[in-house]
């Protein structure tokens, strides 16, 4: 998967070495490379994917119930969730 970030007119080296940043992360290379360093055991990541969706859950549960917070960021964690 090849991550190309095209320079436009007037963008300086910097701009340039920020927008590949943003897409390196993005496409989720790097974290990739950080949680394939070590060893995790079966049951470790099962239960790391568990607690994650038991926090979604729980933060969904309490944006709803908050009155000035947008429909999308509860369709964001809903996606998360793999809600649709």
């Amino acid at each position: 998967m090849a991550i190309v970030v095209k320079a436009k007119k007037g963008d300086s080296t910097n701009d340039v070495i920020r927008k590949f940043k943003k897409a390196s992360i993005a496409s989720g290379v790097v974290q990739k490379a950080k949680d394939s360093r070590y060893y995790k055991k079966p049951s470790k990541v099962r239960a790391e994917k568990t607690a994650t969706r038991n926090r979604l859950k729980r933060r969904a549960r309490s944006l709803k119930k908050m009155k000035n917070i947008s429909p999308q960021v509860i369709s964001r964690i809903n996606q998360k969730l793999g809600k649709s």
